[in-house]
């Protein structure tokens, strides 16, 4: 199985976790603080966290950041603590969002070279996506 194919079915096991504990009432009760720092501009709320290279982030004290390419999050999925800022940056050439599944929070639109933050304070799973580009899809799990 090619890295690519390996990468988009986690990435498709990830959502439907995601979903299915949105769901059923698990994971993503409200409860996260959003702020927002956009450099290019942008007005967004607070934005949420992931990975989309298929790694699992360990969970760590300090801010955290996300890397928004040109179709993917890196890393796809990150593990936090409770009550830690995650911090999307957009390195790649079109503007991304950061949209919760469960639409606890949405970025807006974010240019190239702009960043989008959010707090999560409750412990839960948080599916993420971006809006205009449907393959971009991550997690954030917050212990």
């Amino acid at each position: 199985m090619s890295k690519r194919l390996r990468r988009t079915f986690a990435l498709m096991l990830i959502t439907a976790a995601g979903l299915l504990g949105a769901a059923c009432g698990g994971g993503s009760g409200g409860g996260a603080a959003a702020t927002q720092a956009n450099t290019a501009g942008n007005q967004a709320p607070a934005g949420a966290a992931s990975k989309a290279g298929g790694n699992d982030a360990a969970a760590s004290a300090g801010p955290q950041r996300v890397e928004m390419g040109d179709d993917m999050f890196e890393p796809a999925v990150l593990t936090i603590p409770a009550g830690t800022e995650v911090t999307w940056i957009n390195k790649g050439e079109k503007a991304h969002t950061v949209v919760s599944v469960d639409k606890l929070f949405d970025s807006g639109l974010v240019q190239a070279g702009g960043q989008f933050s959010y707090r999560f304070t409750t412990p839960g799973t948080y599916a993420i996506r971006c809006s205009p580009h449907p393959k971009m899809i991550g997690q954030v799990v917050v212990k």
